[in-house]
């Protein structure tokens, strides 16, 4: 049986919005840890090797969004120029959204906006649109400047197959 916030979220009413980056996307590219690559060498890693191309999804998730179909699905994530390419299509390729539910952005600003597109273009109050995030300061700037519903990513392991 499903939580309150799980039956939510997967009610046909409500729009969800996940981050790509530890959310859709797993971080593994070290052997055995979460992530072999400093910060400072992430250009040129994403350029040599290409992670978003052999990334695997998260196959909860999947199942989750299949339950409750792509319609109302959105991923939204900040990105550099380098590497906005290789995380749309990696959604794509994986999740199953239509190509105009993704969008990649330059700032945190700019996707608390697509937040309030979708929820314009749906008609939605913003209770109906929820941001599910791996990030706590996102997820804090969204629930203390709005009305969306914010998830952290981890409430998801909740959902009942």
């Amino acid at each position: 049986m499903n939580t309150p916030l799980i039956s939510f979220l997967l009610q046909p009413e409500t729009a969800l919005m996940l981050d790509i980056d530890g959310v859709l996307a797993p971080y593994e590219f070290g052997e055995l840890c979460h992530s072999a690559c400093p910060d400072e060498e992430w250009e040129r890693f994403v350029r040599e090797q290409d992670p978003y191309g052999h990334m695997r999804p998260v196959g909860l998730i999947q199942r989750m969004i299949a339950q409750k179909g792509a319609e109302r699905v959105y991923a939204c994530s900040v990105a550099a120029d380098y590497e906005a390419a290789g995380k749309r299509d990696f959604v794509l390729r994986h999740y199953g959204l239509p190509a105009s539910h993704v969008r990649i952005v330059a700032t945190k600003a700019d996707k608390l906006a697509f937040l309030e597109e979708v929820r314009a273009a749906l008609g939605l109050p913003e209770e109906r649109v929820a941001l599910i995030e791996d990030t706590m300061g996102t997820l804090n700037l969204v629930y203390e400047r709005t009305g969306f519903t914010t998830v952290r990513v981890s409430s998801l392991f909740a959902f009942d197959e």
